[in-house]
């Protein structure tokens, strides 16, 4: 049987325990104010998680849809469901200020259309890692500041509420940063915007065996068609092209893998066969499944 769950998708909970750090919620956190730990795994994973870090000090790798991001001093990086990530290395002295939440967490009772707007672009922007300078970080800086002062103020009244408006007001101010100095933030929430994100959260769970459009039209209730026109809208992309992708991802990281013959990595990715799978890997990369695989 075919395991595709070999990116496994990693809950809250179990990155920060895998840090070492003890926590008291499954559905959000506050870094400290301190040298970050390394964690136990570097093995590739799909957070069902949001996280928005703030590089303050050294500096941090991370593997992204497997390609490297370097976070430096004042290097922001916005991550969530839909990526790939692992964490490649850091220097001995990296300290990040970040957030982290579920998006139950954040959304719980807000229904503000622009609210979600924020949100969304923050999840879905297409240049996770934006390099600001000292005064273009002041405003989260500050932000963080507070937050680090609530972490431990678990028995003050309305203590969830004031800490998800915070992190509300921190999103706020990382989508302003977005809209001056990377991708253009969308002026408005769309239905296309909402679909486009739906998909890729099927395309992460599903891609490795669903590569037609009708599975994930019928999912999303709509017709073939509407897919692929709101996905072009909200993506730019066909939804076609993005099923490809996700599986060139897919199969790249079993096959750097190194522990799955060739055929097993076409069989877990739902190809007939070998040949098939080959002929595919080649069209999109350039490169034959054994040539990708074959060291430098």
């Amino acid at each position: 049987m075919a395991n595709h769950k070999a990116v496994p998708l990693l809950p809250l909970a179990e990155m920060i325990a895998d840090l070492g750090y003890d926590w008291h919620s499954p559905d959000y956190y506050i870094s400290a104010d301190e040298v970050i730990n390394t964690p136990n795994s570097s093995a590739p994973f799909r957070p069902d998680f949001y996280g928005l870090i703030l590089c303050v000090q050294g500096w941090m790798d991370l593997t992204v849809n497997n390609e490297l991001a370097h976070i430096g001093v004042y290097n922001f990086f916005a991550g969530g469901p839909g990526m790939i990530l692992g964490r490649s290395s850091q220097s001995k002295d990296c300290k990040i200020y970040a957030i982290y939440f579920t998006k139950a967490f954040l959304l719980k009772n807000h229904v503000n259309p622009h609210q979600l707007e924020a949100f969304d672009f923050i999840s879905h922007n297409f240049q996770p890692c934006l390099p600001l300078g000292k005064e273009d970080a002041e405003p989260l800086i500050k932000l963080y500041d507070i937050l680090k002062d609530k972490r431990v103020a678990r028995n003050e009244p309305y203590h969830l509420e004031i800490i998800r408006n915070l992190f509300f007001a921190y999103v706020y101010e990382a989508a302003s940063l977005y809209r001056q100095k990377g991708n253009a933030m969308p002026e408005e929430f769309s239905r296309e915007t909402d679909i486009g994100y739906k998909f890729r959260q099927l395309l992460a769970q599903y891609c490795t065996r669903e590569h037609h459009l009708k599975f994930y039209a019928d999912a999303l209730f709509i017709s073939q068609k509407y897919l692929i026109h709101a996905i072009k809208r909200a993506t730019a992309k066909t939804p076609g092209k993005l099923i490809d992708e996700a599986l060139i991802e897919e199969a790249k990281i079993r096959l750097k893998n190194g522990k799955q013959t060739i055929a097993m990595v076409a069989e877990e990715l739902q190809f007939s066969d070998q040949a098939s799978f080959s002929k595919f890997f080649k069209k999109h990369t350039g490169a034959t499944p054994s040539d990708f695989r074959r060291p430098m």
